[in-house]
């Protein structure tokens, strides 16, 4: 039996036997890394996260700058924060939201934020990928959903769909005879293809939109405010399932506050997957990768060495068509 440096005694938690992991913070590895008091750190949603733990114990905070605190603590100062208070109307929050405890959107949230960890911490990821073929098990923890912000049943049914998700993404890449050492690089353009160009304008004065006319790309702070296109989000998270996804983007010369906006929108929307993955450019075809999904050919588009997905097109008229067309068949 190993020893941990603040001198409890850490047991091995895996049982041959029933070939169950027991997941605890003073478990020999993975066990310990597994554990939400692990400090695997990631973003979400534009909030920094220092632990899972962090994340979960902010959400029992109503006060936005509480909740931004909390959830950048590693787990043992996170956990010294929590509160029971919400347990009287079940309710808790996120970025100025008020959600259901029992709802199926709260846990689609939580769902939402260990895929991001699962997808941001190597380190989280590896452990839970050597878990493969085994049962995991979290014996401490309160079991009532009503008095927890997670179960151990929750919890461990979580880990587990995204350990065998991963792996089901694996088994059919080889199928179709794709390489799972490195995925295809995906670029996705913003304006018209992920952000709604008009939007933007329909938040505009009268006398804005006169003074601008016919140069709307250069008006101060118009990229970001703009709105998602229909159903943008929700296929850049399924298609960063499968790519190696990043921005490729052209910001207006004439309006330096178009970089600096399109950053804080995809911190807004896509942090999660993009953080630290932009490219603004005005040489599309400089850039190496696979694919690229853009509505115009302009700016080097038309020259990128790998397949142009026409956004827009008769083609590919919407994302509903594009994420049947790159999405593997199950």
């Amino acid at each position: 039996m190993a020893t941990s440096r603040n001198g409890h005694d850490q047991k091995d938690m895996y049982s041959p036997e029933t070939n169950t992991l027991d997941i605890r913070s003073n478990g020999l590895y993975p066990s310990n890394v597994l554990s939400n008091l692990c400090s695997n750190g990631f973003r979400f949603d534009g909030m920094i996260c220092g632990s899972m733990e962090g994340f979960l114990q902010s959400l029992k905070r109503k006060e936005l700058d509480k909740q931004r605190q909390i959830c950048s603590m590693k787990g043992g100062n996170a956990r010294k924060m929590s509160v029971t208070s919400w347990q009287t109307d079940q309710i808790v929050w996120w970025k100025g939201q008020a959600i259901d405890r029992q709802s199926e959107e709260y846990q689609q949230l939580i769902r939402r934020a260990y895929q991001a960890m699962f997808e941001q911490s190597e380190r989280f990821r590896t452990a839970l990928m050597q878990t493969r073929g085994m049962v995991l098990a979290h014996s401490s923890g309160e079991e009532s959903p009503y008095k927890t912000i997670l179960t151990p049943a929750e919890f461990c049914s979580i880990l587990t769909e995204l350990r065998d998700n991963y792996d089901k993404r694996d088994k059919t890449l080889e199928l179709k005879g794709k390489s799972v050492e490195r995925k295809k690089r995906l670029y996705f353009d913003m304006d018209g293809v992920l952000v709604d160009f008009e939007s933007g304008l329909a938040q505009q004065s009268e006398q804005t939109l006169k003074k601008y006319d016919g140069r709307f790309d250069e008006i101060p702070g118009l990229f970001g405010i703009m709105q998602p296109m229909p159903g943008a989000i929700e296929a850049v998270h399924r298609l960063n399932e499968y790519y190696d996804c990043y921005i490729l983007s052209t910001a207006p010369w004439k309006n330096p506050s178009a970089w600096s906006d399109k950053v804080l929108w995809i911190t807004k929307y896509l942090d999660d997957v993009f953080h630290k993955r932009i490219v603004i450019t005005h040489c599309k075809n400089l850039c190496k990768g696979d694919i690229l999904i853009d509505d115009r050919g302009k700016n080097g588009t038309n020259e990128f060495e790998g397949e142009w997905i026409e956004f827009g097109s008769e083609r590919f008229p919407d994302w509903k068509v594009v994420l049947e067309y790159l999405l593997p068949n199950d």
